[in-house]
């Protein structure tokens, strides 16, 4: 019972919330109470029982790949008879659910003609060209579902739903969602996968500067005149990624070398470069953030910064309010890098997007947040923030393709890239002009990586070395691909639930549950007397299990869900009702009480255990196959029935026990 109000607090917690929100006077007291409250609000949602699109309303969106794009730019050659068969095939998909490319297979046999036609090359079996044609086919529908998850990460949605429905279809669902038009163009629009530079450390290290001085209370114009704060001592450049970016047709040690050579002919100051570079990193140099002391970082007065926090954090929040949001550290190898708690990130980007701060902010300057996580600290996830150059040295659309793969030589997972030749062009004269820089790879304006360039690439094959593991690597090669991407997503099917709507469905469900309690409460009261009682108190132990470990696997309610709640409320009753009439018959067959009520509970076991597990049986296969509302209810129903197993056997049945141990002889049973 503790478990559950312990888990079940954050619920209430986010209900005060809301409350009180509701109850503030305008919007400078919204952002004061925000101010004040950001972490415990975030953190109460975050842990909450979730409400469904049918409860809060928001947007349901069927989306189709266009697969018969999609195989009609792979086709070596394009011409009528295709276009007729990938039209034929698209009409005949919409109404069955045979595969897209068996169809196609099938209507060019009918015309005499094979995949080879247009397919791979002659000597290829027809069999090998289907299963790449599949592979293609699921490989666009995997970056169609990473694109689209990223861009509603991006817009704020909380617990949205995207699941895949079929061979081509995906199923959207985002509660709460209340611009339609806005939305459609996030779900439609193309995916924009851009190469961008990561901004040199101390150029970096001034913008953070004015940014921090203007929150700390300082003059704009003055910042904005200025060219620079303060003297910034010089930051050593080192690598700040554990992936590097290398040429696939050249021996990795070679550029390496070739580089440290150059650099020491050239400037002797660059021997901690020349160091750096002559060090292999791979993924085990896991680099996380130390409490070094960082040069060059000055707060509002031209006084350095401490970072070890030497002050209070009310200080220290005070005096630097952007170094207490976006933290500067030191890795482990002296280079600078930029983190944000989980918590700060919408405030990091509130403060990004006021007038004030994009003036002082250089015109080609931009910043974005890591995909996720670097690492966790004190419970809390910590994303790494880069500064960018605001233009792309080269867009997406030049990437023609991605694969990950584990490197032969190292055993470590590596993303090899592939380019057009004016892509292959372009690539070369940026990583020539780049080398020991890094290079992010920004998707909708978030970096899913920043290698470090190496040596210049040229032919556009290109190898990301550095990921963490294979799934990192899969994740980072859907992204490249995604950049081009080649099936487009078309809205098929969309449905909106207002707002009202969804709180008039919480009403409905609220009531139908309460008066079913009452009403099955009176029943048992009134049938079975004071054991009666008991079940309705079991029964009410029931509910707050139910709904302690649905918040503890932040579960979804949904009104489905509120039925399957009501149904297993129905079963914790059907049990009370087996055990006490086994009961009554021993009570009648003259046995004693205790006796009585431990043959009972003997006799009605094996009912109570076989009507159980087939309900909960068919719950997981509900839950397993079904999709959307089926799941909702499955789930709650299959809560709902594990939890009446421990009342109705072994709640109520001690209460009777330490009623009879101590020498209770008689207790109604109706």
């Amino acid at each position: 019972m503790g478990l559950s109000l312990y888990f079940l607090y954050p619920t209430y917690k986010d209900y005060q919330f809301n409350k009180d929100i509701k109850n503030l006077a305008n919007a400078q007291d919204s952002a004061a109470f925000f101010d004040k409250y950001s972490t415990e609000l975030l953190k109460a949602r975050e842990d909450r029982i979730k409400l469904g699109l049918d409860l809060q309303g928001g947007m349901y969106v069927i989306m189709e790949v266009d697969i018969a794009k999609l195989l009609h730019d792979l086709a070596k050659k394009q011409d009528e008879t295709l276009d007729q068969v990938l039209a034929a095939t698209t009409e005949m998909t919409k109404t069955s659910d045979e595969d897209f490319v068996d169809v196609v297979d099938a209507k060019l046999k009918e015309k005499g003609l094979s995949l080879k036609a247009y397919y791979g090359e002659i000597r290829d079996d027809d069999a090998n060209i289907k299963s790449t044609l599949k592979s293609e086919v699921e490989n666009a529908i995997d970056r169609a579902i990473q694109v689209v998850r990223n861009r509603i990460d991006q817009y704020g949605v909380s617990e949205p739903v995207i699941q895949k429905k079929g061979s081509s279809r995906l199923v959207v669902e985002l509660p709460g969602v209340s611009n339609v038009g806005e939305v459609r163009k996030l779900l439609q629009g193309t995916a924009l996968l851009e190469f961008k530079l990561v901004i040199d450390p101390q150029i970096a290290v001034k913008v953070m500067e004015k940014i921090n001085t203007y929150m700390a209370g300082g003059n704009l114009d003055s910042l904005i005149k200025a060219d620079s704060l303060s003297k910034i001592t010089k930051v050593k450049k080192k690598k700040k990624d554990t992936t590097k970016l290398t040429d696939k047709n050249v021996k990795k040690d070679s550029t390496t070398v070739s580089q440290t050579k150059d650099t020491t002919k050239k400037d002797v100051t660059k021997k901690d470069t020349k160091k750096d570079t002559s060090k292999k990193i791979t993924s085990k140099d896991s680099i996380k953030p130390t409490d070094s002391n960082l040069s060059g970082l000055t707060d509002s007065n031209g006084n350095p910064i401490d970072t070890n926090q030497q002050l209070s954090e009310e200080e220290f929040k005070k005096k630097n309010p952007w170094f207490f949001l976006v933290r500067p550290q030191q890795f482990e190898d002296g280079s600078l890098a930029w983190f944000v708690r989980e918590t700060d990130k919408v405030k990091v980007q509130k403060v990004l997007d006021k007038k004030e701060i994009q003036d002082l902010i250089p015109n080609d300057v931009s910043f974005a947040f890591s995909n996720r996580s670097t690492f966790v600290d004190n419970g809390e996830k910590i994303f790494q923030f880069y500064v960018l150059k605001r233009e792309p040295e080269l867009t997406g659309g030049v990437v023609t393709n991605a694969r990950s793969n584990i490197d032969p030589t190292s055993n470590q997972p590596v993303v090899y890239m592939e380019m057009n030749s004016e892509g292959a062009a372009d690539w070369g004269r940026i990583t020539g002009a780049n080398i020991n820089k890094q290079i992010a790879i920004v998707l909708d304006n978030v970096v899913y990586s920043a290698p470090v360039v190496r040596g210049k690439i040229t032919g556009g094959n290109s190898e990301i070395e550095g990921m963490a593991n294979i799934q990192e690597a899969k994740l980072l090669e859907i992204v490249l691909k995604a950049g081009a991407l080649p099936a487009p997503l078309a809205i098929i099917e969309e449905r909106t639930v207002g707002p009202s709507l969804g709180e008039d469905s919480i009403q409905k469900g609220l009531y139908s549950s309460i008066i079913a309690l009452i009403l099955v409460a009176i029943f048992m009261i009134i049938y079975y007397r004071f054991a009666g009682s008991v079940a309705d108190l079991a029964l009410a132990f029931n509910m707050i299990v139910i709904m302690g470990i649905m918040a503890s696997f932040h579960a979804t309610l949904t009104l489905p869900g509120i039925a399957g709640l009501i149904l297993s409320i129905g079963m914790a009753v059907d049990s009370n009702v087996l055990i006490y009439e086994r009961i009554r018959e021993e009570l009648a067959g003259g046995k004693p009480i205790k006796t009585a009520i431990e043959i009972g509970y003997k006799k009605a076991f094996s009912a109570i255990l076989d009507g159980h597990v087939t309900s909960i049986i068919t719950a997981i296969i509900l839950y397993q196959f079904g999709t959307g509302p089926i799941q909702g209810f499955a789930l709650t129903l299959l809560i709902g029935l594990i939890a009446n197993l421990f009342t109705a056997i072994v709640m109520t049945r001690i209460v009777f026990d330490i009623m009879t141990d101590k020498g209770k002889s008689t207790i109604n049973f109706g």
